[in-house]
């Protein structure tokens, strides 16, 4: 394995509330477990990244619910959980709703949609669809990807744009889209919270930022001293800042200045990991932050593949619990995010499709916490342990 590969699995353990129940507390470990996995892929390419693991989750689990026999074994290991269960889709959605509903106070903003876009006239079965509109809200929108490809791939980007409030414009490129493309399924997710304490704009200064390649930049940095979650170990610092109200917060795990970030996410396993954030305790601190915004893209199929989702990509893929034939496969799926963090808080988006086609810790009085080389940073549910946007800044200027 290689050291990159080792970076995660977010599993978080600690976060997990003991109201929570047992089915969505399996559902968040199984996720975070691939959120780990799709955050090392990414890790790979380097340059900043940023992602939604959730986005990426909700898409693969409509289309697992279509799934049968090996194709569904197969994805539903990806996916983290221990088999087949019927019962995973209301519990993934009962989840969902319950961060949705907590989420939605004091000014923030969560939004999560989903849709289904499918091929006029080609047969789906009621189950499906039921399956889907129940736990997903996503009805069926019959589109002409035969006989008008580009007019699909319009309504399916105009659906995302307005979905992630204008921040994801375009999830499907020019051609992205075929003309054998009969459903796809598209996930979006939208995110604006507001710090519980925010940074005065009069206290952003800037100051020197050393990218992992390059040399040291100016780049704008927010500071305030006051109360923060905190956690330091050999290895490096946290600092936990809360979104008001939300039971969302967003985490940067900060490196030793002494070592580089890849050293970092190659010793975040999942027991090391959890132990950073289960030692979180509120502290005083001096907290100097780079104000951000970075983008990501990528096509997902390669990643998922090699995290075991073979079997969907192939002519052996059993999707009969869509249209009741052994007739498609899972042929692409695309992925963009972006992240922007600011005095007043974080504004996030991002959107996956997946398309299918026809086969064919040692403290100190107030710790200064100063971000001013590459790291890591989720944006999560402390309640459930539910990561929602996962990613690195290795230069913010970029």
């Amino acid at each position: 394995m290689t050291r990159i590969a080792r970076v995660l699995p977010f599993v978080l353990t600690c976060g997990l509330g003991a109201q929570t129940p047992t089915a969505a507390r399996n559902i968040v470990d199984g996720l975070n477990r691939f959120s780990g996995g799709l955050y090392g892929h990414a890790a790979k390419g380097g340059g900043n990244v940023v992602l939604s693991p959730y986005s990426v989750s909700a898409a693969l689990s409509m289309v697992l619910a279509g799934a049968k026999g090996e194709t569904a074994a197969e994805m539903s290991k990806v996916l983290g959980q221990a088999g087949v269960d019927p019962q995973y889709h209301a519990a993934f959605a009962d989840l969902i709703d319950r961060i949705t509903k907590a989420s939605n106070t004091g000014g923030n903003e969560f939004l999560a949609a989903n849709s289904l876009w499918v091929q006029k006239g080609f047969p789906i079965l009621p189950e499906f669809t039921a399956q889907l509109d129940s736990a997903y809200h996503a009805s069926p929108t019959q589109v002409d990807f035969h006989g008008d490809v580009e007019g699909a791939r319009t309504a399916i980007n105009q659906w995302t744009d307005a979905h992630t409030k204008g921040k994801i414009h375009e999830l499907f490129a020019p051609g992205g889209l075929k003309v054998d493309t009969r459903l796809t399924l598209a996930s979006a997710v939208y995110f604006n919270g507001k710090w519980e304490h925010a940074f005065r704009h009069a206290d952003t200064q800037p100051s020197d930022f050393t990218p992992a390649q390059g040399t040291t930049e100016q780049v704008p940095f927010m500071n305030r001293k006051g109360k923060f979650g905190y956690a330091e170990t050999a290895a490096g610092q946290t600092l936990e800042m809360h979104y008001a109200g939300t039971g969302l917060a967003f985490d940067i795990l900060l490196p030793k200045a002494s070592e580089p970030l890849a050293k970092l996410e190659s010793d975040l396993t999942a027991g090391r990991l959890s132990g950073w954030l289960g030692a979180l305790h509120e502290r005083t601190v001096q907290a100097s932050v780079p104000k951000f915004k970075i983008a990501y893209e990528a096509s997902l199929g390669p990643a998922l593949q090699s995290l075991g989702m073979r079997n969907a990509f192939t002519g052996a893929a059993d999707f009969s619990g869509i249209d009741d034939k052994r007739d498609l496969r899972l042929s692409q799926v695309v992925h963009k995010a972006w992240v922007e963090v600011t005095e007043e808080g974080t504004e996030a988006a991002a959107a996956t499709g997946a398309s299918m086609a026809l086969v064919s810790m040692v403290m100190t009085p107030d710790p200064v916490f100063k971000a001013d080389r590459p790291f890591v940073f989720l944006i999560r549910d402390t309640k459930s342990g539910l990561i929602l946007f996962a990613g690195r800044v290795m230069d913010p200027k970029r």
